[in-house]
């Protein structure tokens, strides 16, 4: 009886932890795209995403405010334009046709509408241009690097706000986040090689959050002031948590999270 007993206590047991991690794993929202030596977390109003043909997909008004284009929406027949970096890119909601310059193109996916915003694939902005694009198939992240993106209305936000002194700019690896709305408080996992052993005065993931009202927070994690925590998890895996500022949805909200991945000094 005693046996029977301990062994349904076991499976109960052995439930409840599948269900916590599960719960867990689903919390964390996969970190998608990277612009410069930026991880893009979250774009409003929903962080990058790839869709059922593996392209990532961002909200058009971050092809302006991230990579620097200039974009336009027509509400009556759901198509947008978007001037980046000598190109001229027509796309329409729901349709895989779009117009490059002036010329027809068919993509192998199409733009859609989520949470009243319209989405679409970054790479066909960048597609024969002189930007870098660097695809992960592995993490599903994309990296894009050119010059003029530093100077995007995001982030050139960023410069002049950094007081660390940088030792590696790409010693870890973001790879997901976790934001809790109603707490303010925002955790992201990262990965970094195990030979590293930093100590964790020294990781600087320099979060930037973007308010609608175009506020915006960059707390560089060298301040004294700032509320952080650092935890390794296991060895070459670790989670920042910060606090952000909550904000009233109705008068103000986040448009944008960022985030670097650095050793300093």
């Amino acid at each position: 009886m005693k046996i029977k007993l301990l062994i349904s206590i076991m499976i109960v047991l052995s439930f409840a932890t599948a269900h916590s991690n599960s719960t867990s794993a689903q919390a964390q929202t996969p970190i998608h795209l990277k612009v410069n030596d930026h991880y893009v977390l979250y774009t409003y109003p929903a962080a990058p995403f790839l869709d059922k043909k593996g392209r990532l997909l961002i909200p058009l008004q971050a092809a302006e405010d991230i990579l620097g284009g200039k974009v336009s929406y027509n509400a009556a027949n759901k198509t947008a334009a978007v001037d980046l970096l000598g190109r001229n890119v027509t796309a329409t909601i729901g349709s895989p046709e779009i117009s490059v310059n002036g010329e027809s193109v068919t993509m192998d996916t199409v733009p859609i509408m989520k949470s009243n915003a319209m989405f679409l694939p970054v790479s066909i902005l960048l597609k024969d241009t002189d930007a870098k694009m660097e695809w992960d198939p592995q993490r599903g992240l994309l990296k894009l690097r050119h010059d003029s993106f530093t100077e995007s209305p995001v982030l050139m936000r960023f410069k002049g706000q950094d007081l660390a002194q940088v030792i590696d700019a790409n010693a870890f690896n973001l790879i997901s986040f976790d934001w809790d709305r109603k707490k303010g408080i925002l955790d992201i996992y990262a990965m970094y090689e195990g030979g590293l052993s930093p100590a964790s005065r020294q990781i600087d993931f320099n979060p930037m959050i973007v308010y609608s009202k175009g506020t915006y927070s960059v707390n560089p994690y060298s301040r004294p002031s700032m509320f952080y925590k650092v935890k390794i998890t296991t060895p070459g895996n670790l989670v920042y948590t910060r606090n952000i500022d909550t904000t009233n949805a109705d008068k103000d909200y986040v448009k944008y999270i960022t985030s670097v991945g650095r050793l300093i000094n």
